[in-house]
């Protein structure tokens, strides 16, 4: 029986990824054509860009995939550090460029990364061989919670002070969610989240723009051509598409009334083509992937592999659920991507290389 794993991954998690990134490059030209056209000249601008990210995304899929779980392991280490010496240079150097009013970019010729990104994929290595080195030792507080807790708290502010506190939360919770599962005393875990609501209400109350967000977000109908703006927009095309959508590229909200359309609010534009049937069918699809990613972290071979894929999955889900919430009405508006929805290199390529994380765990779990 286990070699008979070790051959077969879990092909669900495959074609949900691969359901997804399918409908994510058609969403991203559909979304995207006509500023594209605008800006650039070129209609396929945007794809082109997306498309480039997502051969890259496979291929570090492909490697993730077949990297040994002893050689990753060991390689949490260096791939810590190397993360750390990006947020710290991110946060100090002068020479990086405001996109968006954010310093979230590296920009590497004509192209940009986001650090933040790779923290989606490289905390969860931290916290898991963290966690799983010191199962024995899971209750107590120096030796376990105490480095635990500093890593979360201190990648996330990191993460913050690039003005990025969508990026922050998603790490901020997936870094929770690992220890719950791990075992933490409770008590830490209950004051870890009262330190956490705390830092994120500092990080709302320091910047101008983000009250704003929040005070447009319980009554955006109040301002809705200025602070409600973005919100109302969103919810007149979801609510436009209704039962089965207005047609692939066919929406209006696309010409210029919905802003981040193909970034952070590509959701309610594929509401409005797709309509409620389209919507629903994306949802099923990262439920299905959440589930089979979830089901490989239960039945991992080890603690290590089955923390790796909690932490993994919690930060897919988190950043999915946010979107979702934002695009909806059900959360401020703030910046963060619909994972291989949404246009963004750094978010496919992270979001790809994790699946290919998760299909080496799964080859070597006995799922049902």
């Amino acid at each position: 029986m286990a070699a008979k794993n070790k051959a077969r991954p879990d092909w669900w998690i495959l074609l949900a990824a691969f359901s997804l990134l399918a409908v994510g490059l058609i969403m991203v030209f559909s979304s995207s054509l006509y500023v594209a056209s605008y800006e650039y000249g070129d209609a396929f601008f945007y794809l082109r860009t997306q498309c480039i990210a997502a051969a890259l995304g496979l291929v570090g899929m492909f490697f993730a995939y077949h990297i040994s779980l002893p050689t990753l392991r060991k390689l949490t280490w260096p791939f810590s550090l190397l993360a750390l010496l990006l947020l710290i240079f991110m946060v100090t150097s002068t020479n990086i460029t405001s996109i968006g009013g954010t310093t979230r970019y590296l920009r590497l010729g004509n192209y940009g990364f986001q650090p933040s990104e790779l923290c989606k994929l490289v905390l969860p290595m931290f916290m898991a061989k963290l966690l799983s080195d010191n199962q024995p030792r899971i209750k107590e507080f120096k030796s376990v919670f105490l480095p635990a807790v500093i890593a979360v708290i201190m990648t996330s502010v990191l993460i913050v002070a690039q003005r990025d506190l969508s990026s922050g939360v998603v790490v901020a919770c997936t870094g929770f969610i690992m220890m719950f599962c791990a075992g933490i005393r409770g008590l830490y875990l209950v004051a870890t989240m009262g330190v956490g609501v705390g830092l994120g209400a500092v990080a709302i109350i320091m910047e101008p723009y983000r009250l704003e967000r929040v005070f447009s977000w319980l009554n955006p109908w109040s301002d809705p051509s200025a602070a409600g703006f973005q919100i109302v927009q969103s919810l007149l095309a979801l609510g436009n598409g209704g039962l089965s959508g207005v047609g692939l590229g066919a929406g209006g909200s696309k010409w210029y009334y919905l802003p981040e359309r193909h970034n952070d609010f590509i959701f309610s534009v594929l509401g409005e083509e797709l309509g409620f049937i389209g919507a629903v069918f994306v949802i099923l699809l990262f439920m299905l992937l959440l589930w089979r990613c979830l089901m490989a972290a239960v039945h991992a071979e080890d603690n290590f592999a089955s923390l790796l894929a909690l932490g993994l999955t919690s930060s897919l889900g988190v950043q999915t659920l946010i979107n979702l919430g934002v695009v909806t009405g059900l959360l401020p508006v703030t910046g963060v991507t619909l994972p291989f929805i949404s246009y963004g290199g750094s978010s496919l390529l992270v979001s790809l290389i994790a699946v290919g994380l998760l299909l080496n765990i799964s080859r070597l779990s006995k799922i049902p």
